[in-house]
């Protein structure tokens, strides 16, 4: 299983290795996720049930959310949980969850799992979700990251870099951020190259001059960035040829966008599924190149408009269950994406499988001059911070060259004094003195695929 020689924190062994406790549970979880990926789908939603019911009866005693919707739903945990029971455990969408605020909270974590730290989702479904992560949650992140490198035979001493996003003023170009090691997920327990990352706000001829001086192994990046990088590369006649490999985060990677990035740069491009919530949702099969759902981490579902499981081919909606957050239980959540089942792989794991994922796309931003910026959007709790107003949800709407739409769902409608704050606001972020207007609905609907876009462009 392991073919990498893992570091020995232990003074006078060297080999074999004696980790740290953080290195030591590392191995043994990766030890555990290598046989369990080859158990049958009956074997593993036995385990995913039996960790479930654990779950449910900490949300019931300790969650108010779950306390009244259980409640009301007269949903008693029974003592083996199956599929028809778990049927019943009503879905909670995002409007819910979002609304739910601190009811969402346990009010008597497990010492064990460690102090909250929270956080708030990207927004990339129009409405931002605030969520706690422990010492547990994190631990099974790293080790699905780890996973993901072990699957794809990743070498450690390479050099990794990333261009992703970030608050303005951090990794910005030319140097971006150099780094000694590949980070926290990996260099505490293997030796590894160096690491370098770049603002992805940064525009496309500063990124290939970045990667150009870098030279890296490994590239990480959205599909939109890297299809737009690709695309600029080409019009300037630039190869990249020590890539070895790149890796799509954040948004949905077509086959034509795969093909386009794999033809142009002859290297391969793997996906990752994941979300801020629940961390790994799938990884790309290393045989098939399907997507493999992460069932020692969640339980994941695609379920019609009536509710009702899809078969594989029919395209609906995507419900996570996270087994390991006791913080912010999230049961039968709504994630917002759209997504389809596939049939066992031929590789042989249990693990199902996803054919397609759909939605989450970003459009770029495209400026007067003919260039394409990936657009800076800020923080979602900029425009509550500066007009004292709350949000619900917030849609960029590019119409043309020179004009911006902002759409925000509030508790009221901005005046003119505050409207004036937050044009001036979204100027600097995206960097051109765009003519800003403003529009306040009630709501702001998903797009044809069913997911929602935090920036929208309307050019042709």
């Amino acid at each position: 299983m392991l073919k990498y020689s893992p570091l020995s924190y232990m003074q006078g062994i060297s080999f074999p290795a004696i980790a740290d406790g953080h290195g030591a549970m590392q191995l043994a979880l990766q030890y555990q996720l290598d046989a369990s990926q080859w158990w049958s789908a009956d074997q593993l939603l036995a385990k995913q049930f039996e960790q479930l019911r654990l779950l449910l009866l900490h949300a019931n005693a300790t969650v108010p959310y779950y306390q009244r919707l259980f409640a009301e739903n007269e949903v008693q945990v029974p003592d083996r949980i199956d599929a028809k029971f778990f049927q019943t455990i009503p879905v909670s969408g995002r409007l819910a969850i979002q609304q739910a605020g601190q009811a969402l909270d346990s009010t008597a974590l497990p010492s064990a799992h460690g102090a909250k730290e929270y956080d708030t989702t990207s927004g990339s479904t129009g409405r931002p979700i605030r969520f706690a992560r422990t010492s547990v949650t994190r631990t099974f992140w790293f080790a699905f990251a780890l996973r993901d490198h072990f699957w794809h035979e990743r070498h450690f001493a390479g050099k990794l870099s990333a261009i992703r996003w970030y608050p303005r003023g951090v990794a910005e170009p030319p140097l971006g951020a150099p780094e000694a090691h590949w980070g926290v997920i990996v260099a505490p327990l293997f030796a590894t190259g160096p690491a370098c990352s770049l603002n992805v706000a940064a525009t496309l001829s500063e990124q290939l001059k970045w990667l150009r001086d870098e030279q890296p192994d490994y590239l990480v990046s959205f599909p939109s960035n890297l299809i737009a990088l690709v695309r600029y590369a080409s019009k300037m006649g630039v190869t990249l040829p020590a890539l070895l490999e790149i890796r799509s985060i954040g948004e949905s990677l077509s086959n034509t966008q795969r093909q386009q990035i794999e033809s142009a740069w002859k290297t391969r491009v793997v996906d990752i599924y994941t979300c801020e919530e629940a961390g790994y949702l799938a990884l790309q099969c290393p045989v098939s190149g399907d997507y493999h759902v992460q069932s020692e981490n969640v339980i994941l579902e695609i379920v019609d408009e009536q509710g009702a499981p899809c078969q594989p081919g029919k395209i609906g909606q995507v419900l996570i269950t996270s087994l390991h957050n006791f913080a912010t239980p999230l049961i039968r959540y709504e994630l917002g994406d759209m997504a389809e089942f596939g049939d066992p792989c031929a590789c042989g794991r249990g693990l199902p499988v996803i054919r397609r994922i759909h939605g989450r796309k970003r459009s770029r931003l495209q400026l007067p001059s003919g260039e394409s910026l990936f657009p800076y959007l800020g923080e979602h709790e900029d425009i509550p911070q500066l007009t004292g107003v709350k949000m619900h949800q917030f849609q960029c709407v590019q119409h043309s060259v020179e004009e911006i739409e902002l759409k925000l769902v509030l508790e009221r409608p901005l005046n003119a004094d505050e409207q004036a704050k937050v044009r001036a606001l979204m100027q600097r972020n995206l960097g051109h003195p765009f003519r800003v207007r403003f529009s306040f609905p009630d709501n702001i609907a998903r797009g044809p695929s069913g997911k929602y876009e935090e920036f929208l462009s309307l050019i042709s």
